[in-house]
């Protein structure tokens, strides 16, 4: 029964002051993103290509990534990535410059034969 009265070993981590503090949240370099005339330039491609390549779900397929994720980053507010647009990039087969510069023009695919 002394047991119930005893308050058991000091130190056993339960007191939130003795805690170490959370690490600062970490974010991406400012390297590593598009600027703003080149996320809007992504964006715009996004949507002529996926016009062009049979809709956003085909072009997902094309990319290897989810539609979820290419729906948000062809979004106003979304942030596509740079590996996005090389990706992108090489499906519409210009260069990453002229994707990146707002200046895509996809033409769509020739069946049958060309006059």
């Amino acid at each position: 029964m002394a047991r119930l009265h005893d308050p058991g070993p000091a130190g056993q981590g339960t007191d939130p002051s003795a805690l170490p503090d959370p690490p600062e949240p970490r974010t991406r370099s400012t390297a590593l993103r598009l600027t703003d005339e080149e996320a809007h330039a992504v964006r715009i491609a996004i949507r002529k290509v996926a016009a062009v390549r049979g809709g956003y779900v085909a072009l997902a397929v094309r990319l290897g990534i989810p539609k979820s994720t290419l729906y948000y980053a062809g979004r106003p507010v979304g942030r596509p990535s740079p590996g996005l647009a090389i990706r992108l990039a090489a499906i519409a087969g210009v260069p990453v410059e002229v994707l990146l510069g707002g200046k895509v023009v996809v033409a769509p695919a020739i069946i049958g034969r060309a006059a």
